[in-house]
């Protein structure tokens, strides 16, 4: 699920198996039983946080709006790369 599929209706959940750990200025997803880590910028780490079931990418992306105005023009690309990331590595799934 890449693309425009990525910014559709449907809600963003963050995979169980998954656990995050915040050190100082980075945060890292690991993988239950797993040794690999998996970066996330800031911005990544803003939207694995607001994936809890109840929002989609587009709403991610209004939220997000409203509390940086002045990147407006970048934030859809931005949420549309983290949130592809994120599915692709299975931290996220769509509730459907």
């Amino acid at each position: 699920m890449t693309g425009v599929a990525t910014m559709d209706s449907r809600s963003l959940m963050r995979s169980a198996d998954f656990f995050v750990e915040d050190l100082q200025d980075e945060t890292l997803l690991y993988r239950t039983g797993s040794q690999t880590a998996i970066y996330l910028n800031e911005s990544a780490a803003v939207v694995w946080k607001l994936c809890d079931g109840t929002r989609s990418a587009k709403d991610i992306v209004d939220l997000l709006i409203e509390s940086y105005p002045e990147a407006k023009a970048s934030l859809p690309q931005d949420v549309e790369q983290a949130v592809s990331m994120l599915l692709d590595k299975g931290a996220l799934f769509v509730d459907e």
